[in-house]
């Protein structure tokens, strides 16, 4: 999620803080305003499209298009334009598979995260809640330029380590992938969380396109060691699909998503990261996003033109990303602001 400013027109705003000669006005305005967001919430989860699971038995490489689409199932690359991904997506499905109808809620840790600011890391404008790489569109060359349309990754949840010494503190980092956000107030993201409260650790998988609110899908369980993938697209610049698989469950869904008012997709980037969600920074050692990739409508993106942004601290970075080519990103745990 990019530093978040002023929501877009027609969506909430947060109340001022009333003072104490006019309590029981704000009373009643803090609470007609949590109303309203309680009402856009339940039509923002009511706008979100899941999809019935198939027919037992259904083999998506032997589908046709109209039906991979009508259960939601990425559509099939094209095995000679898009070789890498046509390959992933073979291998995908080539195992035993649980498509699941996911079942959605708004993911209220999400919500409320900690909001880091914004500084120049590598000559770019970057989160300084973010650590991982960024591949700028730009950087690529293209011609005509297109935007990124598509990005991909692989990552084995970590093992989160409990935190003995605050047990009553709760700690998140989320790991993710996505399109747009290093540049822009935008971001349409996938990914995996975990929250750490003394020895009590949670794990969820999540997606979001910011400014709208995150979303946890609550019936797709994970554990670490699970290798989960996530593919993000925006095959339209107003529309957002978001794929998940849990590669040791066999488990997999699909959403598709509208964007944000007044907002449509552009392209400029697309990340592999993982993010500070809260004041401090559970130790999660370290995590690889591997098979990582992303596209344009007709170009390939690798990580040939990375640019490093880290999560910071008070006094000193907190992660260490590196790009490890050709196509795994590592980031490192270095401590608590």
């Amino acid at each position: 999620m990019p530093a978040r400013k002023k929501s877009s027109a027609g969506k909430p705003t947060k109340i001022s803080p009333v003072r104490n000669e006019n309590r029981g006005a704000g009373d009643k305005e803090s609470a007609e305003y949590s109303e309203e967001v309680k009402r856009y919430h339940r039509e923002y989860l009511r706008s979100l499209k899941t999809f019935e699971p198939p027919p037992a038995g259904f083999d998506p490489r032997k589908a046709r298009d109209r039906e991979l689409l009508s259960y939601g199932f990425p559509r099939r690359p094209h095995a000679e334009r898009e070789r890498r991904l046509y390959s992933l997506w073979q291998k995908a499905y080539s195992r035993p598979i649980k498509p699941i109808m996911a079942r959605l809620k708004i993911d209220q840790v999400l919500l409320h995260r900690y909001r880091r600011g914004r500084r120049v890391r590598d000559g770019r404008f970057a989160p300084g809640g973010w650590g991982g790489i960024i591949a700028q569109t730009s950087d690529f060359g293209f011609s005509p330029p297109e935007p990124a349309n598509t990005v991909y990754g692989e990552w084995m949840v970590p093992s989160m380590a409990p935190d003995f010494d605050n047990p009553n503190t709760a700690m998140t980092v989320g790991f993710w992938v996505g399109l747009d956000g290093s540049t822009n107030n935008q971001v349409l993201q996938a990914g995996t969380a975990a929250t750490v409260t003394g020895e009590n650790i949670n794990y969820w998988a999540w997606f979001e396109w910011f400014p709208d609110p995150p979303v946890r899908i609550t019936n797709f369980p994970i554990e670490p060691g699970d290798v989960i993938t996530a593919l993000v697209c925006a095959p339209q610049p107003t529309q957002g699909y978001v794929s998940m698989m849990n590669r040791q469950t066999g488990a997999t869904t699909s959403i598709g998503i509208p964007p944000p008012a007044g907002i449509s997709s552009l392209g400029t980037t697309a990340e592999w990261i993982v993010e500070g969600i809260s004041a401090d920074l559970p130790n999660w050692v370290i995590v690889g996003f591997h098979e990582c990739t992303a596209g344009t409508k007709s170009h390939h993106m690798d990580l040939s033109h990375p640019s490093v942004t880290e999560i910071s601290g008070a006094t000193k970075d907190l992660t260490v990303a590196i790009a490890w080519q050709p196509n795994t990103v590592l980031v490192l745990w270095e401590g608590i602001r």
